[in-house]
Formats: structure tokens, C-alpha cells, sequence
């Protein structure tokens, strides 16, 4: 559905629109959508904002916002005629790694709000890696051209640089899921006792997803999770963050397992998953955003690679990484969990501190759109 009236006048609430990998039910991506509204109507009161959406009816609900298809053309350009500005981002959407196609989606929305006359802020991304030169020639061409960037790490700042990206100013903030808030402990608690886990042991979160068809790190994963559960007695949850596409990799794993462990199967909320990851004592995760809530939560963590963005991260809070998982074996993995596990309190502590250094760094993206509005 398209956005009727006109641009604001002097005295109206602006508008925006926000692009991104939203509706999908992906945790990652629905904890940006989610800390990325409540941190802009902090700054912004009136603030009103449309989302493009895989779901908009879902996105609509559960977001109290306006909302319309990713393949709306004539929705998406009238909403952006309607607006001051558009939000492109947070995520990893300026990538190429998951196909050219969908780096080409993101970029034509860019272009399309510039023509429709709206400003434009990339917001906490994470960029790259682009490795077609004809993709690495179009983004830099299009980010050359936008209003503000802000990104997650300096590595993306790098990659900006030297995709030719020198007009606008880039400064680097954080994920936006910093500033996201958990749901009580109490529904946690709720959620993990419904789901079968026991309370009175040891929780190790693992946080998985398919990746190019590689099934060696499954193997490596699930000989680990046995030997935490033969060394310290732990209970193993995983944790889908994309639901259903995480749930059969998680089921698969778990079968390789000798100890039984238990694979949450409820369909959560960001909120809920943040708070499910900070009743764990130590998580392995995949999932860039399963790292991310460990972070948010203190609890110390390994990483297993996929994509540079997560090498990227767990440089940033300085954790390990077990290797990538193509090649990842089941002794690396256990070293590092063993190197952590008699220190993960001290750990968790310095990554608290650290978590409240980089909440404070996600909210400067709020007051930068703010910012923005008001030039």
C-alpha cells in the first residue's frame, strides 16, 4: 500500500522509510527493526515511519508501522515521495555474497528514494565483502551519492573507502541491536521450562545455519556439545534465530549428538531471543546476531565463520573464533571452549563493560537521523 499526502510542510512530523532484510522472521534482522524504532522514536517524537517488508501485514503488527511489499514498486515510490528520508540498512544488505541480485534490490531502493527527492542515510551497516567488479563499481557509485553513512565496524569503512565512497561523511557506530531491550527474565524462564530445558544445569546456547552445502562443521559441533555435556554436565539448547530455515540444521546436529539436548521449536520474538540467550552460560554461534545477543547479554561465546562479518565482530569484542567452517574441526572448536569455560565469568564481566561502550556508540545512529532531519 502506497503513503498518501504530501511532502511535510514546516511544523509536520517528517517521515521516513526504512529498507532492510525485514520480515522474513529472521531474529538478527527483526532485533535491528525493532531497537532501530524504539532508539528513533527516543530522538524523534512523531516520528512517522513506513517499512518495506517480505511481510508486511506481520511487519504492521508487530511494529505498529506502516508497511509494504518488497515488490510494491508503486507502493514503494509512493511512500518515498512522501518522505524526508530513507533508511537504508542496518544488517549486512550491501553484500554480494548471498547473490548480486539482492545487492542490486537495495541499491535501486537508494536510487529510487533519490529521485523521489527523500535524503539518504545508510544506517549501523555492515558493507561487504563485494567482490564482482561490476557490483563493487555500482556501490560506490550509489554510496558516493547518499546524504550520511553510519557502520558497524571500521572494517566497512575500509571497504567504503575503497570502494571510491568520499562525499558523504561515514562514521563508525554499531549494530543497532546494542540499544535493544530483552524481555523479562521471567518470560525466559517461562519459555525454557516449556520448551523441556532443565534449570539446575550448565546452559550452552548454539546458534547454527546451512552454509553452501558444507556438512563437515555439524560433526565438529555436535563431538563438542558431547564432550561439555560428558566434562561439565551442561544441558545444550539450540537456537534457531531464523525460523523455519535454522530448524533443520539445528535438528540435524542435535541427532549426531550421543547425550540428548533440546532444539527450541516456539517461534520467538528479537526480545525474547535476547533474553533466551542471556540465561545461557556460554554460546556458540554461526549466526552473526546469536554473537551479537551475546554480547548485549555478557555471555562469553565462540564464533564460528561463514562470512568475514562475523571474523569482523568477534574482533571487535574480542573473542574467539574457532575457524571457518569449511575446514572446522572438532579439536579447534574444543580448545577454544575449553580455553574460555573456567574463565567465562571474568569474560562475561569485560564483555558487559564493553556492551555498554557500543550501546552508547548504536544510539549515536538515532541522533545522526535527527540530525539529518533537521538540516
Amino acid at each position: 500500500m502506497g503513503v498518501a499526502g504530501e511532502k511535510n510542510q514546516a511544523g509536520s512530523g517528517h517521515r521516513i522509510v526504512i529498507s532492510g532484510y525485514f520480515g522474513f522472521n529472521n531474529a538478527g534482522d527483526e532485533a535491528i527493526l525493532t531497537s532501530m524504532l524504539g532508539s528513533l522514536r527516543k530522538h524523534i517524537p512523531g516520528l512517522g515511519v513506513t517499512v518495506i517488508s517480505g511481510n508486511p501485514a506481520q511487519t504492521a503488527a508487530q511494529h505498529r508501522v506502516k508497511a509494504i511489499g518488497r515488490t510494491d514498486l508503486p507502493g514503494i515510490i509512493g511512500a518515498l515521495k512522501n518522505s524526508d528520508l530513507l533508511i537504508s540498512g542496518g544488517g549486512s544488505v550491501l553484500q554480494d555474497v548471498t547473490s548480486s541480485r539482492s545487492l542490486m534490490y537495495y541499491l535501486g531502493i537508494v536510487v529510487l528514494a533519490q529521485l523521489c527527492g527523500a535524503k539518504v542515510m545508510f544506517f549501523g551497516q555492515g558493507v561487504g565483502p563485494i567482490r564482482r567488479s561490476f557490483n563493487r563499481l555500482v556501490t560506490g557509485f550509489v554510496a558516493d551519492r547518499v546524504d550520511l553513512i553510519t557502520v558497524r565496524e571500521d572494517a566497512s569503512r575500509r571497504t567504503l573507502r575503497e570502494l571510491g565512497v568520499n562525499r558523504p561523511p561515514i562514521r563508525v557506530t554499531a549494530d543497532q541491536v546494542f540499544c535493544l531491550q530483552a524481555a523479562p527474565d521471567s518470560r525466559a524462564k517461562a519459555i525454557l521450562i516449556q520448551e523441556g530445558v532443565s534449570l539446575d544445569r550448565p546452559l550452552v546456547g548454539i546458534a547454527l545455519r546451512e552454509w553452501q552445502g558444507l556438512q563437515g562443521y555439524k560433526g565438529a559441533v555436535a563431538q563438542t556439545a558431547d564432550r561439555l555435556v560428558d566434562r561439565y554436565g551442561v544441558q545444550i539448547v539450540f537456537l534457531p534465530l531464523q525460523t523455519p530455515a535454522d530448524m533443520p540444521v539445528a535438528q540435524e546436529v542435535a541427532g549426531f549428538m550421543r547425550a540428548p539436548s533440546v532444539v527450541l521449536s516456539g517461534d520467538y520474538g528479537a526480545r525474547e531471543i535476547l533474553a533466551l540467550t542471556g540465561k545461557m552460560d556460554f554460546i556458540i554461534g554461526m549466526r552473526l546476531h546469536a554473537l551479537i545477543f551475546a554480547a548485549v547479554q555478557g555471555v562469553p561465546m565462540v564464533g564460528l565463520v561463514y562470512d568475514p562479518k562475523v571474523e569482523d565482530f568477534l574482533t571487535l569484542v574480542d573473542q574467539p573464533a574457532a575457524g571457518w567452517v569449511a575446514d572446522l574441526t572438532a579439536p579447534a572448536l574444543e580448545e577454544c571452549v575449553e580455553d574460555i569455560w573456567p574463565r567465562r565469568g571474568e569474560v562475561g564481566a569485560r564483555l558487559r563493560e564493553q556492551g555498554q561502550k557500543l550501546v552508547q556508540l548504536a544510539q549515536e545512529n538515532s541522533r545522526l537521523v535527527s540530525s539529518l532531519l533537521k538540516g
